[in-house]
This record gives structure tokens, sequence and C-alpha cells, in this order.
């Protein structure tokens, strides 16, 4: 099933670049454009100069972004601010995080190379669609590189947690390298090169399947490349190229968080408070109460527990707590263009009945942008009503773990933000090149 090889890691020198908070980042696709010039402005050698560089006046296919980084990425190897391993390492992750009201986590796994293997093939297994314009940017920067900059976020079952444990047990008190993120989160690497150690994780990541979690668009992207490696030098089982990089992550560990997105809408043509929760009652229970967004997303967790509930506000100081009594009855009486595994779902629930059926927002307007935002804080969706940019605000529980595993099971894929993995997977810690000549070891 899942094949992992130790690799030899490129990172950041210490002695050049002591504080590597200064220089990693989040993945691409959550850096806002701000953000992503904040990024190139707050050091000279950010990844961001390689991994997700700016447009400029004149560019053209001699002369790029991507061009661009690579030069970067070339030049800080050449100079030494990037160094490589000696020996094939696997790499022991911690993330260290606290959510508001709920303490403090430690989310644990390790950095590897993963074999790459199709969709359908079941050994990894995806939970998402993936759009053709983010593959074509990854994989622009792949051919200019020759490298992974980002690892992969993927899940395994393991019970007993034997493969994290074969390499937690052989890692000293302090970490080789380490970084604070924007948003506090603490992040800690280990080397691990202990042959025994090494042989024992992968041999107990032979039999598992891999779930992505995040990153769906770069691995796509890795096996296009690939397939064109292939093309180009063969088949060859060791090649680095017939590889990715991945953050591998017991999914029975307890610091796994998974968060919900929250909606809002606008623009919907004719909407009325009033008239949206009478038809809404008229199909399932509805109980409304005064209160702030916080006592909103109590109220859900609490009715979460005994079965599927929704909230929503259109402002006023008071909020609307719709309960599904029998998601599985109702979803297959009104959801029914929808399968078994995602019709229960909360963002099915909302999206499919609440938004389509009630307020007539199809799927097509939603795909194309219109009436529907996504918020990661119910506060800013509460701000953004309460300046009148939201007709209404929607506040959801989160996809469980057994609904993710479920449905990446049956061979479905969830809704369009349906899922956010907390936190994300710093792009910059650790980077694997695949180079056409390189092999990983045997």
């Amino acid at each position: 099933m899942a094949i992992v090889s130790p690799f030899r890691g490129i990172h950041y020198d210490l002695s050049q670049v002591p504080d590597l908070s200064q220089v990693v980042s989040q993945p691409y696709d959550v850096i806002s454009p701000e953000e992503q010039k904040a990024l190139h402005r707050r050091h000279p050698r950010n990844i961001v100069w390689v991994d997700f560089g700016l447009d400029a006046e004149g560019d053209g296919p001699a002369g790029n972004k991507y061009t661009r980084g690579a030069a970067s990425y070339r030049q800080w190897l050449s100079e030494g601010t990037l160094v490589r391993d000696a020996s094939p390492s696997l790499y022991y992750y911690e993330q260290e995080f606290s959510l508001s009201g709920r303490g403090v986590f430690v989310r644990k796994g390790f950095l590897g190379a993963l074999r790459l293997s199709a969709f359908g093939e079941g050994v990894v297994l995806p939970h998402e669609k993936t759009h053709s314009r983010p593959k074509e940017d990854r994989l622009s920067l792949m051919h200019a590189t020759e490298a992974n900059t980002s690892p992969i976020f993927g899940l395994y079952s393991d019970p007993r947690d034997e493969a994290a444990k074969a390499l937690r047990a052989k890692i000293p008190g302090r970490p080789d390298f380490s970084a604070t993120d924007d948003l506090g989160v603490k992040h800690r690497v280990w080397r691990v090169t202990d042959p025994a150690s090494l042989a024992a994780a992968t041999e107990k990541m032979s039999d598992k399947s891999v779930f992505i979690a995040d990153g769906h668009h770069r691995y796509e992207t890795a096996l296009a490349f690939r397939d064109e490696r292939r093309r180009k030098h063969g088949v060859r089982e060791d090649a680095a190229y017939e590889h990715v990089l991945m953050f591998l992550c017991n999914m029975d560990d307890e610091g796994i968080v998974i968060l919900p997105t929250h909606r809002g809408i606008h623009s919907v043509p004719g909407f009325s408070e009033e008239d949206f929760l009478s038809r809404v009652r008229s199909h399932l229970p509805v109980e409304t109460r005064p209160g702030t967004p916080e006592d909103a997303l109590r109220g859900i967790g609490e009715a979460g527990r005994k079965g599927k509930a929704i909230a929503w506000s259109a402002g006023g100081g008071r909020f609307h707590i719709v309960s599904f009594p029998d998601a599985a009855r109702f979803g297959e009486k009104n959801l029914s263009r929808f399968p078994p595994e995602l019709r229960t779902l909360d963002v099915v629930l909302l999206h499919g009945f609440l938004l389509e059926q009630i307020l007539g927002i199809t799927p097509e307007a939603v795909t194309a942008g219109q009436f529907v935002r996504y918020y990661k804080e119910a506060g800013k969706a509460v701000s953004d009503l309460g300046r009148g940019e939201l007709q209404a605000a929607f506040f959801l529980n989160p996809v469980t773990m057994g609904e993710f595993r479920d449905v990446s099971l049956s061979g479905h894929v969830l809704p369009q933000k349906a899922t956010f993995f907390y936190p994300k997977i710093l792009t910059g810690l650790l980077i694997f090149s695949v180079r056409g000549d390189e092999s990983l070891p045997g």
C-alpha cells in the first residue's frame, strides 16, 4: 500500500538564517495578495520568493515568477542559505497550538517521500475536486525548480500509533529546527536517521491507505510531473520524481482538529428573514434565541451532540437553530440527488436544502462565486452582517473524522470548503528535490 521513503531534506542553514519564523510561510493557497507582498518584504530569503513569487510587468515565457523563483532557489543552494542533509531521514514534526475555549493541542506526524499513486488505485484517497488553474500554476513551478517546496498533508489510520512511535522513540529533547508562525502555532522538527527506526516506521506504513487532508492540487501536479519524467527518463521505482513530499499524520491522534467553514449569503433577490424562517419551519424544527455568534456556536455545538443542527442569523441580536431530528431519513427524502454518504453532512444539508431548495441558490451559482461567501472565523461573518454586506450568516459544526473517512472511502468527494484542517503545514521547513537524476535509498 503506502510506500514511504526517507530522503535527504533541503532546509535553511540556521547559521545563516537563525530565525526560521522569518522565512517560512503558510501554503500558497491560503495567502492573501496583501500577505504575499508582506512576506516578500519580511525577508529577502523568505520561501515565497521561490514558492509564491509576484508577477512583474513584462513577464513572458523566458522570464516570469517561476523562473525567478527557480533562480532564487539555485542561488540559495549555491551560497549555502539552503543546505542538504547528508543522510536520508524521516522528519518527525509536531505542531503545538491553542483554540479558544478548547485548550492546547499537539498534532504529531512525520515528513517523508511518499510513492505516488493515481487516485483509484486505493493507496491515496482524495476528498475534494480540483481545478485546472491551480494545477497549471504548481506544475509551472515544478518545471522551473524541480522541487517540492510545500508538503501535502496526508492522514492514515494507526490506532496503536506504531509508525510515529518508532520515530518518536529516537528523537532528542531539542528539535533540529523550529518556527512560530503568524498564528502563534509552534512548529518543531526532528531529523531521524537511525536505520532501525526508519525501517520500523516505513514497514508500519506499508499496509496503510493515505487520505489527503490538504494539498489535492499539489498532489495531482506531482502525478502530472511524474508522468512527464517517466516519458523522458523511464519508470524507476527509486526515482525522486516517483515520490512527493508529504506530512503523514495518524488520523487516530487526539491532536487532529477539523474546523468548520461558515457561510454568508448576499444579493439574493427578495430575501426576507421572516419569509425564510417561515419556509424553513414548514419542514424542520427551528428555535429562535437572543444572543451573539458565540452563543450560536455553543448552541449548535450542544444541538449537534444530539443530531444535525445549523444556526443562522440575519442580525438583530438573535439567531435561529435549525434541527434535523432524523438527518438520514430527511436526506433520503429531500436530498436524493446526493450519494447517501453525503446526505447527512452539515454542508450538504445547508447547501442542498436550505440554500438551494428554500432560497433557490443553485450549485452553478455557488460555483460561479455568486450569492455565497465563506468564513473561517464566525466573527468576520457577523461583522460583515452588521455592515450590511450579508443578508444572513450560517454557522456550522465541523465535519467529523468519521464522516471524512467514510466519504473518502466511498469514492465520492466532499462539497467545496467542507473541511478546514487546522493548523496548516508550513512551507519552507523542508524541500524535496525531484530532479531527474535524483534517487531515493532502496
